[in-house]
Formats: structure tokens, C-alpha cells, sequence
């Protein structure tokens, strides 16, 4: 990651509350874990009470819910030099830059090429922090034009991607699937589940305005599937659906549609709490949109298919090697899906 280096010489604040800001927290954190350097002495870690993250990093993480009066006592105690803040849809890491702006530098970071305006903006304030790290010159223009400053942008990369190109899992497939009471004699088909629907606005009919949600796209997949099945395409006899929830969402989000749809004719898991880089690492298929974990399991090498259809404007994957590589057309789902499943 393009930073600088001086942060590894200075005490620091990391806040996270969401998936994506965790992933490059704790890449930073090995990062001053191999500089030798020391929690609570070097750096503190917080994050909001219901927020999810790899266990392994338990002992180094504090949840809280944020008061003005807990992060004074900790400027106080701590005295930090700076304060690295993740970037998401709800005011946690907000409330963190508003406190310490003009008192110490203020990061903050940009996980993904959507919504850049609005990670910062909460009841009509605005707050952005002293430097906004973005992952390329495409970011960087985006932010710009939904109105960041461009003097505060800097092009960072992300260091998580390049931990996810080293990931090699301390489990065998068979330990992991059986935590998960999954079968590990079976095709592993993953469906990457994004929090669409709670976090994109609506047209004036009450539709997301990207013209999908993660609702619209599952039944899609789910009426694919069971078009291939009786087609006999595709003997799903030997496979199992995994369908990943997104930690901040309900685990019966889908049980609607499960139910209606084919819930009693193929073998189907819904798992919200894993490890979700094994859980990607071990399946054989991965089908999602637009998620942070479809990025993992490009940058893995994964047997993976975009399906976005429907979509409205640009695709919100502004990776090189993925962008546009989506379905976006039902007429189109079957025939990908069919040559997909049958490498």
C-alpha cells in the first residue's frame, strides 16, 4: 500500500465497522505486528459492537459504541499521532474523523469504486479527514466528481489484495466443511451475497436504482438452476449451493424465496459467520455482482461468473481484468451458466 511510511513510526487509531474496512485494518496490523510493533503500546483497534471479523484477531480488537467522552479519554491516554478509518454506509468511522479532525491526522479509506460521496456525509454533515486513500486513478476521478476535494485524494492500492494472492488455509478442506456442515464430497457452488437492497436507492416504483438487488439475482440463478435440472444439464445431485450473507444482513434474509422457489430439490446451506477468504478458496464455483469477496475470488483464481442482470449504468466493478465481464441479460444467464458448471 502507497502510504507513508511514517505511519509505521507514529501510534495509531484503526476504525473499522464493516467487512471491507476491516480486511485492510488488519492487513496494516501484520504489517506493525512484523515491524514489531506492540498493541496498546503502538496502536488500538476499534470497531462497533455488531461488526464481524476474522477471530484470529479477537485479542487485538475493542467493541464499542462511540461517545465523544471515550474517544477524548483515549487522546488523552493514548495520545495517538493519527487515526486510519474505514469508509462505510453508517456513521461509526464518522463520528471518529469529526472527533479527531484538527487534533491528529485523519485517514480515511475507500474500499471499493461506489457511493464516495456518501460514506462521508451523515445528517447533512460532511466530514472527510485530512487524506482520503483511494485504490486507483479511476477512484480518484470518480471521488472528484462527486464533489471530495482533490487535494485530499490520495492513489493507495489496497494491501488486502496482495494478502489474498499469499492466502494459503492452516485447515483442510475437510476440517473447514465439516465446521461449516457442509459436504466435502460435493461441487461447491458459492453465491456472494451483497447488502444491495439496504444500501442503493430506489427509482420512483420502489426498484433499486441499479435495476438488481441480491434478492432479483438469486431467484434468477435459482430459476437457472432448475431449468438446467430438468433439462437434465446438469445433475445437481452432485452439487451443494452455499449461499454467503453478508455479515450486517439478516441469515434469513432469503427464506422467502428458498421456500417458494426450490428450497426441496437441491441441497442448499446458508452461512452467514466463516471465514469467508477459506470459505472462498475452498468452493468450487463462485457466482456474485459486485462484492469485495468477488474480488478475492478473481485475485484466487477462481472459476467465477458476474451476474448482474438487469443492471442500470456502469458496472460498479471498476477492476481492469473484471469490469463489464457480468451477465446482464436473462436471455444470456442459461447458456453461461450451463458451459460454467460443466468445466
Amino acid at each position: 500500500m502507497n502510504l507513508d511510511k511514517k505511519i509505521f513510526e507514529s501510534k495509531a487509531i484503526f476504525v473499522f465497522s464493516d467487512p471491507g474496512g476491516a480486511n485492510v485494518v488488519f492487513s496494516l496490523i501484520d504489517d506493525f505486528i512484523r515491524a514489531k510493533k506492540i498493541y496498546k503500546k503502538d496502536f488500538i483497534i476499534f470497531t462497533n459492537k455488531q461488526s464481524s471479523f476474522d477471530e484470529k484477531y479477537n485479542s487485538f480488537v475493542q467493541r464499542i459504541n462511540f461517545s465523544e467522552k471515550k474517544a477524548h479519554n483515549i487522546f488523552n491516554s493514548f495520545k495517538p499521532n493519527y487515526i486510519f478509518c474505514g469508509t462505510s454506509i453508517n456513521n461509526f468511522e464518522h463520528q471518529w474523523r469529526k472527533f479527531y479532525l484538527n487534533k491528529i491526522k485523519v485517514y480515511s479509506f475507500i474500499d471499493h469504486w461506489t457511493n464516495y460521496y456518501k460514506r462521508f456525509s451523515f445528517n447533512n454533515e460532511v466530514c472527510f479527514g485530512d487524506e482520503i486513500c483511494v485504490l486507483d486513478d479511476l477512484a480518484r476521478k470518480e471521488a472528484i466528481s462527486e464533489g471530495i476535494p482533490r487535494g485530499i485524494i490520495k492513489i493507495t492500492g489496497n494491501p488486502y489484495y496482495e494478502k489474498v494472492k499469499l492466502f494459503s488455509p492452516d485447515i483442510s478442506k475437510v476440517e473447514f466443511f465439516e465446521k461449516l456442515n457442509l459436504n466435502d464430497k460435493k461441487k461447491t457452488i458459492l453465491f456472494i451475497s451483497d447488502d444491495i437492497k439496504l444500501n442503493f436507492g430506489k427509482d420512483k416504483y420502489g426498484n433499486c436504482i441499479l435495476g438488481y438487488d441480491e434478492y432479483s439475482i438469486l431467484k434468477e440463478i435459482l430459476f437457472c438452476f432448475e431449468n438446467l435440472k430438468t433439462k437434465g444439464e446438469i445433475k445437481f445431485s452432485d452439487y451443494q449451493l452455499v449461499i454467503k450473507i453478508h455479515p450486517k444482513a439478516e441469515v434469513n434474509k432469503f427464506n422467502h424465496i428458498l421456500h417458494d422457489i426450490i428450497s426441496n430439490k437441491f441441497e442448499i446451506k446458508v452461512i452467514k459467520f466463516c471465514d469467508s477468504l477459506m470459505l472462498n478458496y475452498f468452493s468450487d464455483y463462485v457466482v456474485g455482482m459486485f462484492s469485495n469477496m468477488v474480488i478475492e475470488s478473481h485475485i484466487m483464481q477462481k472459476k467465477l461468473l458476474r451476474v448482474q442482470i438487469g443492471q442500470i449504468g456502469q458496472d460498479l466493478i471498476k477492476m481492469r481484468m473484471l469490469k463489464n465481464k457480468v451477465i446482464v441479460k436473462k436471455q444470456d444467464l442459461y447458456k453461461k451458466m450451463k458451459n460454467f458448471l460443466s468445466k
